[in-house]
């Protein structure tokens, strides 16, 4: 079987955004590829069974393949699923579903796309790393890590050494998120260990704020807020910045659509007063990305007419205004089938900064 393990050193390094846009570019150059995520921990339902939400991401966005779960995401670990199975060990069963989902991958394309689930250690409690089910698979790596010097070789040599105890070889590497005033320096010192290692750089993706941004209802999810008023398309505005207290002003680094509103429902008119005032003495229409409305009390109905009227979309929280500040700096915004621009922008970095004929050769 023609395949690649894309795995990544931990959660949040960009392991989805960069599988996403090697499909779509080998998709581009006509290479029949199919997709599955052998093992995976958050889902959705489709069809009565549980699914990855990458699966259903990658079917949804790519349109290339109907979703079927058996297929694309034969294990799931859910809540509680690991307790249940260290009781009683199933990994027998487990390894023949990841196993009938590749044959029928394999009669249906010419090459295959794994997709990795946390850092390679994730399942081992299970008996079903990361190393291991590439070791299954009979498949190569690909290992999306952050870019940096030394942390990255470090986190690089000890995922490395999981995947050589399974005799599984990683090929390629990319370096994800690295900032583009250290991309020369990360490449000078990194790209020589990574050969001398046996491993090829396919490429630095460089750091993109468009990718780390929250849209509105990422902000309502982890904030456990309510959304009082707003156009259902404002849900998927991204906010650059949160704007904490009744009379904070812009930083100016971000676009005022893009600005988030946090404030205490007592402060609610005056805030939104103050921001108007700021506008007009800079010239510029009176534009947030929302107002996110905290602790408890009444709201004001005048303050809630001009957003209304302006299209600003108003959240409400239980959570005082430093709480939903802290819940929203731990947000980490994730691509998903609600965000077709990020979905799109992935793909063209990808497109744009990995070397594609070192990844060609790898699926040969």
């Amino acid at each position: 079987m023609k395949s690649l393990y894309i795995a990544a050193t931990s959660q949040h390094v960009g392991k989805t955004t960069n599988t996403l846009g090697m499909l779509a570019a080998l998709q581009k150059r006509d290479v029949k590829v199919g997709y599955s995520k052998p093992l995976g921990q958050q889902f959705h339902t489709v069809k009565g069974k549980r699914v990855d939400k990458d699966a259903v991401l990658f079917s949804e966005t790519l349109k290339t393949f109907e979703l079927i779960p058996d297929i694309h995401s034969p294990v799931i670990l859910g809540p509680g699923d690991t307790a249940e199975l260290l009781d009683d060990p199933k990994t027998d069963v487990l390894e023949r579903k990841i196993l009938h989902a590749a044959e029928t991958l394999n009669k249906d394309y010419e090459f295959t796309l794994y997709e990795g689930t946390g850092h390679p250690g994730v399942g081992s409690v299970v008996g079903l790393s990361n190393a291991r089910v590439a070791e299954l698979l009979e498949t190569r790596v690909v290992l999306v890590l952050e870019g940096g010097i030394g942390n990255t070789i470090d986190r690089l040599a000890l995922c490395k050494a999981l995947f050589d105890a399974h005799g599984v070889q990683i090929v390629g590497v990319i370096l994800n998120k690295v900032l583009p005033q250290k991309m020369d320096k990360i490449r000078q010192y990194v790209e020589p260990w990574i050969e001398a290692n046996g491993m090829q750089l396919l490429g630095l993706m460089p750091y993109d704020s468009q990718l780390v941004y929250p849209s509105i209802k990422h902000v309502v999810k982890v904030v456990k807020g309510e959304v009082i008023s707003g156009a259902k398309e404002t849900m998927n505005t991204l906010v650059h910045e949160a704007l904490a207290g009744g009379t904070s002003s812009p930083s100016g680094e971000h676009p005022p659509e893009n600005l988030l509103l946090v404030v205490s429902r007592g402060r609610f008119l005056e805030s939104l007063h103050h921001q108007q005032t700021l506008a007009s003495e800079q010239g510029r229409d009176f534009k947030l990305a929302g107002v996110m409305l905290t602790s408890k009390g009444h709201v004001s109905s005048k303050a809630l007419k001009i957003c209304e009227e302006q299209g600003i979309p108003v959240i409400t929280t239980d959570f005082d205004t430093y709480q939903a500040v802290v819940k929203m700096s731990h947000l980490v915004a994730k691509i998903d089938t609600k965000s077709p621009a990020k979905v799109q922008r992935a793909i063209d970095l990808f497109e744009e900064n990995i070397d594609m004929e070192k990844l060609l050769k790898l699926v040969e």
